[in-house]
């Protein structure tokens, strides 16, 4: 497949794409650009594409309070100081 072939497939499905996972695309095309920039870098694991399948099923929210991550993990500030 021609580099014009897959550019044209890739913006046939960023066209059809509902804005959230629009979105989703766009910050996983930014993380390839930059992530290309370093000789070094770290290809995604299974660990990192479970945490965008959570954002995503999380809706357009895009932070949580650090009190809402701790007790998501079930943690409190006291557990942090040990």
């Amino acid at each position: 497949m021609s580099i014009t072939d897959l550019k044209e497939r890739a913006i046939y499905y960023l066209n059809i794409l509902e804005p959230g996972k629009l979105q989703s695309a766009l910050d996983y095309i930014e993380y390839l650009y930059e992530n290309s920039l370093y000789e070094n870098s770290t290809p995604l694991d299974d660990f990192d594409y479970a945490l965008a399948r959570r954002a995503d099923e999380r809706g357009p929210q895009e932070t949580v309070s650090f009190e809402e991550a701790l007790k998501e993990c079930g943690l409190t500030y006291a557990d942090l100081q040990d």
